[in-house]
């Protein structure tokens, strides 16, 4: 299901000035609604030990309360929120993969190369933890992967 456009989305023509207006009133929106969600995350040893007890380190993330601004597709929900961590060992070093569910095609979170490598050959129980309530179920948000050229949405 792909999203569709709404309110939140950039009007066709802006000039330079309106463009960093509205750049900066999103970036407001975004950071009430992440207060301080990001901080106090556990460090990659603590989520080491949360791994061996079946716990994904996001499910001891603190959530952001209401709604995702309007404006955030899933994807860009979960870039925020992450902040550059994976959802499974706090790790914050390289990039991030979007992890999805290949069943439904829906995106799950951001992992880094290798939790996603982990999850795919279905390591540990706290891979099991985190299919069941992903960073995106957490958030409220269903997303489509890809496209349907992919096999998904169709």
């Amino acid at each position: 299901m792909a999203r569709q456009p709404d309110e939140g989305d950039w009007p066709v023509t802006m000039t330079a000035a309106e463009a960093m207006a509205e750049v900066r009133r999103r970036d407001a929106v975004e950071r009430v609604w992440l207060g301080a969600t990001t901080q106090g995350r556990p460090t990659f040893a603590e989520a080491e030990l949360l791994d061996l007890q079946g716990i994904p380190s996001c499910h001891v993330w603190q959530v952001p309360e209401g709604e995702v601004p309007p404006h955030l597709s899933a994807t860009d929900a979960l870039r925020r929120w992450q902040a550059g961590a994976c959802a499974m060992c706090s790790a914050s070093r390289g990039r991030l993969l979007v992890d999805h569910c290949h069943r439904t095609g829906l995106v799950r979170g951001l992992l880094c190369t290798s939790c996603n490598t982990a999850e795919g050959m279905g390591r540990g129980g706290s891979f099991a933890a985190y299919r069941s309530r992903p960073p995106a179920v957490m958030l409220g948000m269903a997303e489509q992967y890809g496209s349907a050229w992919d096999g998904f949405g169709t």
